[in-house]
């Protein structure tokens, strides 16, 4: 190990290092530490607070995780660390060494923050550097947000919010949703830096009136405070919340989507005051622009889903008046000719018997007469309930034939069935023991049913099963009503 003599040549080193005596337990920092997190001599008095996060999964690292204890059993540290200190934390690069000189040996830390870029030989050179990885960290975030669903959309914006707060070295990042009528607000998302408390959960459904300095400045496009103990008396309340939090800067910016005021996206810096410079200001907007959009694009997804779904409803609305009779909600004349033909030709396919039975209302131009029109459309509306009800077929069509005529078709079903049918739907209606004075049958309301069938030969059309059953159901009525012919 190379020897150095004394410690005021590891205070005027250029890079930030914190060091110790081995075996002691204070250690100290050099300028160049001092200079990079901006420490206060008021901060350094006392026992200061320093402490190491791991920034992945946040827990501190202590005992024999810690790099000043890795150092002492020859460990040497390097890893990406969050540094806390009295007066704010930073995302840095470690990098641990032991140094002897003529009294002992210096256990050393040196810290790299990672906004410095050590490839650029000038200042002009590290921002074009900077500026250049943001572009790359924005394109990689606005590729994901392009084609993210809705549902994955929590999932990036928690991780653009992240990507944000580590690359400009934040102490917390979070998005506000406003309440569409703009009175309350609530942080949705949230990242915070190792070591940071987390106030997602305490900053639900605030009241907008309860912050009118933050609003005010929300409404113009952007809310930047330096200091927060510069923020004016007039807006106490709004200060004192803020440093209630431990936040001593902040920084927002407005999105809108769909020419609304959404909410904002912001972030904060713990410890100390910090000044936000025109990068920063920059990459937030950027960044909010980004969600901002992706939100305008889920937005009009969802427009145009609603609409599909109107249009959806709309046709299936005009669906059921072209094929369902209005009177008795069961099937009209059109819907019936169209699935007679289809289940017809699949019979004939299949080898499958089909039948097909005609109902008619016995007497009902009686029934309309001495009762009136409004009382045979509730007949009518019965009488169609009760086919319904008494057909067992999840195939089977019940349709409004015509006038007080009904009609059902029953693929897959034998004549002795269609037949057995027929005869429940006799029954089922004379139960209904709906009056009618005229009918000579015991003076009540009843059908006659006319069954055909077409056989395996499959040599029938549809028009002639059709005239099969009407020629039944004629002979029927000839046969006085209220009764089942083939």
């Amino acid at each position: 190990m190379q020897s150095i003599k004394g410690l005021a040549l590891l205070q005027q080193l250029p890079t930030a290092l914190m060091y110790k005596r081995r075996g002691e337990e204070q250690f100290h920092l050099n300028d160049a530490f001092i200079k990079l997190f901006g420490i206060s001599s008021e901060q350094l008095n006392g026992v200061p607070n320093f402490s190491f996060f791991d920034p992945i999964n946040k827990s501190q690292l202590t005992d024999t995780q810690c790099p000043f204890e890795k150092i002492e059993k020859e460990a040497f540290p390097t890893a990406w660390v969050r540094l806390q200190t009295p007066a704010r934390s930073l995302h840095c690069f470690i990098t641990g060494s032991v140094i002897a000189d003529g009294d002992g040996e210096w256990l050393i830390i040196n810290v790299e923050n990672n906004a410095h870029y050590a490839m650029a030989e000038s200042e002009e050179g590290a921002h074009a550097q900077r500026h250049i990885t943001f572009n790359q960290l924005l394109t990689k975030f606005s590729s994901k947000l392009i084609k993210a669903s809705a549902d994955e959309l929590d999932v990036i914006i928690g991780q653009s919010l992240a990507a944000f707060g580590e690359f400009c070295d934040v102490d917390r990042c979070y998005l506000f949703e406003f309440s569409q009528e703009l009175s309350l607000m609530s942080n949705t998302h949230e990242w915070v830096a190792a070591g940071v408390t987390p106030y997602i959960d305490d900053l639900q459904n605030m009241p907008t009136s309860d912050m009118p300095f933050l609003m005010e400045h929300i409404n113009e496009g952007m809310f930047k405070v330096d200091d927060v103990k510069d923020i004016p008396d007039s807006a106490i309340a709004e200060r004192e919340e803020f440093q209630k939090e431990g936040i001593c800067s902040i920084l927002c910016m407005r999105i809108t989507v769909d020419g609304n005021p959404y909410g904002f996206i912001g972030c904060d810096i713990i410890g100390s005051p910090y000044t936000w410079c025109a990068s920063d200001i920059e990459y937030l907007k950027r960044i909010g622009d980004m969600l901002g959009n992706t939100l305008q694009n889920i937005y009009n997804r969802r427009a145009i889903y609603a609409m599909q779904q109107e249009l959806v409803e709309a046709n299936k609305q005009l669906q059921k008046l072209a094929n369902i009779d209005g009177l008795t909600g069961i099937a009209n004349r059109r819907l019936f000719n169209t699935t007679l033909e289809k289940d017809l030709s699949q019979s004939c396919r299949r080898n499958e018997s089909i039948s097909l039975l005609l109902i008619d209302v016995d007497f009902f131009k009686l029934y309309n007469d001495n009762y009136g029109h409004v009382a045979g459309d509730h007949v009518l509306q019965q009488v169609a309930l009760t086919i319904s009800e008494s057909c067992i077929g999840t195939d089977d069509l019940v349709a409004r034939y015509g006038g007080e005529e009904f009609a059902i078709i029953l693929p897959a079903t034998t004549t002795d069935d269609a037949e057995a049918l027929a005869k429940r739907i006799l029954d089922n209606v004379k139960r209904l023991g709906i009056e009618h004075e005229r009918s000579p049958h015991n003076k009540l309301l009843t059908v006659s049913v006319g069954v055909a069938t077409q056989d395996l030969a499959c040599d029938e059309t549809c028009s002639d099963l059709v005239n099969k059953a009407d020629q039944a159901l004629y002979r029927a009525k000839a046969a006085g009503r209220n009764c089942v012919s083939q």
